[in-house]
């Protein structure tokens, strides 16, 4: 651990993390562990001392990580309804949670959340510019994650948000048949078909 905590700068307090994000309008990552948890481990050793991991979330995210079984950290574990570990929640400036994830994830899988968190914080912001790049930069540099259809539905959902056009939708509904078309988000997407 002692690793990770040279490199990134978690917070243990709820209320400092909340006055950073506030203070340089960055979102939330709220890292949620179990000193007993074999994935929050791995996620200690292997995934967050990653440079590019270091690089993404030391610079974009205002950070907090809880360690469940504290009694200070209770009310916050209530609060984020946090069931298993290791939980991550990507929250607004304001602590408001835009996404989450649960579960151990090698570095290159781990940024591609990260990115499609910043997008869900960019959609709920209402800058669909930002969400969108946030989402395409998922699907060109990680196309092989699991965020990736993901990313590619929001895309659609974001230009047509931007744009009021539902051809987006029908685009994005394309596209995923096309390049993900076993995944959950293609199958969600089929409704815009006949848009």
């Amino acid at each position: 651990m002692d690793m990770m905590e040279q490199k990134l700068n978690w917070m243990e307090k709820y209320d400092e993390v909340q006055d950073v994000a506030r203070k340089t309008g960055k979102p939330i990552l709220l890292f949620f562990h179990s000193h007993h948890c074999s994935g929050c481990k791995m996620m200690i050793e292997k995934t967050l001392p990653t440079r590019d991991v270091v690089l993404h979330a030391g610079h974009r995210f205002a950070l907090g990580m809880f360690e469940i079984s504290e009694p200070g950290n209770k009310d916050l574990v209530k609060k984020y309804n946090v069931e298993w570990t290791p939980t991550f929640i990507i929250a607004d400036k304001d602590g408001s949670e835009a996404y989450r994830f649960v579960g151990y994830l090698p570095p290159k899988d781990f940024r591609a959340q990260l990115i499609l968190g910043e997008g869900k914080v960019s959609m709920r912001n209402e800058d669909y510019d930002k969400a969108i790049s946030c989402f395409e930069t998922i699907d060109k540099k990680y196309p092989e994650t699991e965020a990736a259809p993901e990313a590619a539905y929001y895309t659609g959902v974001a230009q047509y948000k931007k744009t009021n056009d539902a051809k987006m939708l029908k685009n994005a509904h394309i596209y995923l048949s096309r390049k993900y078309p076993e995944s959950d988000w293609a199958k969600k997407a089929f409704a815009w078909s006949g848009l």
